[in-house]
């Protein structure tokens, strides 16, 4: 079965900088996601699962690259319900990371915040299909 979520596109100052861009829903609260197929891991910003960051499955500290390539410490938490359109995910263990510096640059251009980035990690886990000239993402559920 499969799912079929609209993208938009967010430009960026200009026609090259292009990012695309879903709503999805954690734990019944609208987000907004970009869909980053650089991003080995999908994560979340810090600032939004703050309340669930006491209960963290485990800090790593790896290089992550895209992010300054530095090496960094990472917390992961399981969040408990994640949905891209019909596909409702459950229990899931995502990185946590600051977006402040991306959302503050967002803002600048009258751009609404991100609240994450939708990696590889569940690309791949559902095989996804990004079609720009359509403006969808479908998955497979």
């Amino acid at each position: 079965m499969e799912t079929h979520i609209p993208i938009k596109i967010i430009t960026l100052q200009d026609q090259q900088n292009l990012h695309p861009m879903i709503e999805a829903q954690l734990d019944g609260k609208n987000i907004r996601l970009v869909i980053d197929t650089g991003a080995s891991h999908s994560c979340l910003d810090k600032g939004l699962v703050k309340h669930l960051l006491k209960n963290k499955n485990k800090t790593s500290s790896d290089i992550v690259m895209g992010i300054g390539n530095k090496k960094m410490t990472n917390n992961i938490v399981t969040i408990s319900e994640l949905k891209l359109g019909d596909l409702t995910i459950h229990d899931y263990p995502i990185l946590i990371l600051k977006l402040t510096h991306i959302n503050k640059m967002l803002k600048t251009l009258d751009l609404l915040p991100i609240n994450g980035l939708l990696g590889s990690d569940l690309l791949h886990k559902h095989q996804a299909i990004i079609d720009y000239k359509n403006n969808v993402l479908t998955l497979n559920t």
